[in-house]
């Protein structure tokens, strides 16, 4: 429903709009074309009011036929309710939003009427945090400067004035708003006609120990604990209340052991080790006051000399006596000592790369020289292949002679054993885990014993596998040219395995597999984990049903470390690459 205008006539007319201009108390939008209006917006808070009268031109006024004056707020504002208007021509301000007024008149002797907009945004008090000392500009200077005056003479009087709720808020001498001078939230209030209009709440923020434990060593330098939230203004300025005693803005600090702690011209200063409470004690510009208190736990941090060894992406505690659990562990200035290592959670060091440097790190305020050695221990491969009967030695990479240690253990023994320096004892062909443990870096490498036949028959394959080769049934019994099957069956015949043919045409994948079934050489019926192969172990895949023994159409050789050797028809060549259990309808180990 539209909302009916309001009309003014004869002398409520004539009263309203020729009230005197009231102080402005905002800024405005730039002008738009306009005739009567002075300006096109205007800004206020909530409870804050003004007369249309007050935006109209004195000259161009007296050209209106007042008879004509018709304004209302238009149904095309963003909150029409955010707005009041009275007969009288008075806009008051009742809620945050956006109101567009609209006015319509004839000048004198005219015809056409004419109409201009004013928009009204009416806003909310602004929620501003601060700390004691801290200077801030509200946004309500903008609009109500209280640093403008009625005139440009010396003391003239201000036009606007401002009150607050609590005497923590003062308003700035050197014109940079308000500054914070007490330690309690407040208001702040604009003082208009005998009203209080909220512009703004501000929170101040407490003061408070950025550390409520600190420790600090013997024989360092004096020093005050960071106090957040809390910047002295002027140390020396003293001012008088109303009952004439006088307030210091100031910090007085108090130890509990003066025989752990001292108060210096400097600072605190950590005299013998253990532990005492400090105290602060705060008073603001206002006389308001506070009372901090913390913990202090004085040590005595030294390095044992002791090497610190680890391998990268470990991290070990620093050999250190006599720090605590109030600690804090950080860099000098020096932190390009830092090379190899980095300081990670408290008191402890992380390797990052292989190399050797002395660190000095920042205890309690005192440098602490620590030598750190950092390796980069590694195996080639996953897993360790070896025959039943062999001994080999099992050697890691990127450690250091002088201080690197290694610890070695199989997690079943009736495979494998390992000595402390390393040499692998093959006792019977399986899979076992070994568990290395070196400069606090675990690794695991898996064990794969195999027959001696089956483990040669497996390097054989490789070794194919890095000659010129081709893929071939018709050939497949020719120097450089295999299929699946005839590489399984030459390999195998030069180790004394023969698969039911000794000689002559070799059998077909499907007949190894049948061959090995009869012979109780299977070791599964479906693919399993590498963890369980050994090399020499014979892959056996169905890809289709060809009416032959499991459907078997294709077979591999597994020859250690996650790898098989197989004679490829699409790469028509020996190749060496990954094994898949995908498709496998058979595993047989042929050397048992």
């Amino acid at each position: 429903m539209q909302e009916k205008k309001k009309y003014l006539t004869g002398k409520t007319v004539l009263a309203a709009l020729l009230l005197a201009v009231s102080v402005f108390m905002f800024q405005y939008a730039a002008k738009a074309e306009t005739y009567l209006l002075a300006a096109t917006g205007v800004h206020l808070y909530a409870g804050d009011s003004f007369a249309l009268s007050d935006y109209c031109n004195q000259e161009e006024l007296e050209k209106v036929d007042f008879s004509s004056f018709q304004y209302a707020v238009s149904e095309e504002s963003e909150d029409k309710d955010c707005i009041r208007l009275t007969l009288d021509g008075k806009v008051i301000a009742v809620n945050e939003g956006t109101a567009v007024i609209t006015i319509s008149y004839l000048l004198k002797e005219e015809t056409t009427p004419r109409e201009e907009s004013l928009t009204v945004t009416v806003l909310s008090p602004e929620q501003v945090t601060a700390s004691y000392g801290e200077t801030f500009w509200l946004k309500a200077f903008d609009y109500y400067n209280p640093y403008d005056t009625v005139s440009e003479e010396e003391g003239a009087e201000k036009k606007y004035t401002y009150s607050f709720s609590d005497n923590s808020l003062a308003l700035d001498e050197d014109r940079e708003g308000l500054y914070v001078q007490g330690f309690h939230s407040a208001k702040v209030y604009l003082e208009k006609s005998g009203e209080q209009i909220l512009v703004a709440e501000v929170t101040v923020n407490a003061p408070e120990l950025e550390e409520s434990k600190i420790a600090r060593a013997t024989k360092t330098e004096a020093f005050y604990p960071v106090i957040k939230n809390f910047m002295l203004m002027d140390s020396s300025e003293t001012q008088e209340t109303e009952d004439g005693k006088e307030k210091t803005e100031k910090i007085t600090w108090s130890v509990a052991d003066q025989e752990i702690a001292a108060i210096t011209e400097k600072g605190i200063e950590a005299v013998k080790v253990g532990k005492t409470k400090v105290t602060a004690d705060l008073s603001a510009k206002n006389g308001d006051t506070m009372k901090l208190t913390w913990q202090l736990a004085v040590t005595d941090p030294e390095a044992t000399g002791e090497v610190l060894v680890m391998a990268v992406g470990v991290t070990k505690k620093l050999p250190v006596t006599g720090a605590g659990s109030y600690s804090t562990y950080g860099y000098t200035g020096d932190k390009d000592s830092f090379k190899y290592s980095s300081l990670a959670e408290k008191g402890k060091l992380t390797g990052e790369s292989k190399g050797k440097e002395t660190i000095k790190v920042l205890i309690d305020g005192r440098v602490v020289e620590i030598i750190a050695v950092i390796t980069n221990p590694a195996y080639k491969d996953y897993k360790f292949t070896m025959y039943k009967g062999l001994k080999k030695d099992f050697k890691l990479t990127g450690l250091d002679k002088t201080y690197s240690t290694v610890t070695y253990a199989t997690s079943d023994k009736a495979v494998a054993t390992i000595t402390k320096a390393g040499t692998v004892t093959a006792k019977k062909v399986g899979v076992t885990k070994l568990n290395v443990e070196v400069d606090g870096k675990k690794m695991a490498v898996w064990i794969e014993i195999s027959t001696k036949k089956g483990y040669q028959a497996a390097k054989k394959g490789i070794s194919i596998s890095k000659t010129k080769t081709h893929y071939s049934q018709t050939k497949r019994m020719q120097k450089g040219y295999y299929d699946c099957s005839s590489l399984v069956s030459r390999i195998y015949r030069k180790y004394g395995v023969y698969f039911g043919s000794k000689s002559g045409w070799s059998p077909t994948a499907a007949a190894i597999g049948q061959w090995c079934s009869n012979h109780n050489m299977v070791i599964a019926k479906s693919g399993i984990s590498d963890t369980k192969l050994v090399p020499g172990d014979l892959i056996f895949y169905s890809f289709t049903k060809n009416g032959r023994y499991k459907n078997i159409s294709h077979v591999e050789i597994y020859a250690g470390n996650g790898m098989d050797v197989s004679a490829s028809s699409s790469n028509n060549k020996v190749i060496h690459y990954g094994y898949s259990p995908n498709s496998v309808v058979l595993v047989a180990r042929p050397t048992k």
